[in-house]
C-alpha cells in the first residue's frame, strides 16, 4: 500500500508533467491569440515559469527541449539533448521538475 506521502509525490509529478505536455499548445494559443485575453495572460504566466524553472537548470539552449521531454515522457535514449550523461541527463530532468513544481508555487 502506498503512503500518503508517495501519492503526493507521484500526483505532483503527474501535474508537473502535464503541465510541461501542454507549453507547446499554450504557446500557439499564444501566437494565434486564439484565446481571450485573461487565458492568454495564464498561458504567459505558465509558460514563463515552467521555462525559467527548466532554464535555471539547463540553461536556456536546451531549456525547450527538457520541457519538450518531460512533457512527453521521453527518456534519455530518445533525447534531442547530447551534452549530458545519462546520469547526469536524468539528475537534471528531476531538478527541473521540481523547480517547476516550486516556481509554480505547487511546492515549497
Amino acid at each position: 500500500m502506498c503512503s500518503g506521502t508517495a501519492v503526493r509525490a507521484e500526483s505532483l509529478d503527474l501535474l508537473v508533467v502535464a503541465v510541461c505536455a501542454d507549453y507547446d499548445r499554450r504557446l500557439s494559443a499564444i501566437k494565434e491569440r486564439s484565446v481571450s485575453h485573461r487565458t492568454e495572460m495564464e498561458y504567459r504566466y505558465l509558460n514563463y515559469r515552467v521555462y525559467l524553472a527548466a532554464a535555471e537548470i539547463v540553461g536556456d539552449l536546451y531549456a525547450p527541449d527538457m520541457i519538450r521531454e518531460i512533457g512527453a515522457r521521453r527518456g534519455y535514449a530518445k533525447s534531442a539533448v547530447e551534452d549530458y550523461s545519462e546520469r547526469t541527463y536524468k539528475v537534471k530532468k528531476q531538478q527541473i521538475k521540481m523547480n517547476i513544481a516550486k516556481k509554480l508555487h505547487l511546492i515549497d
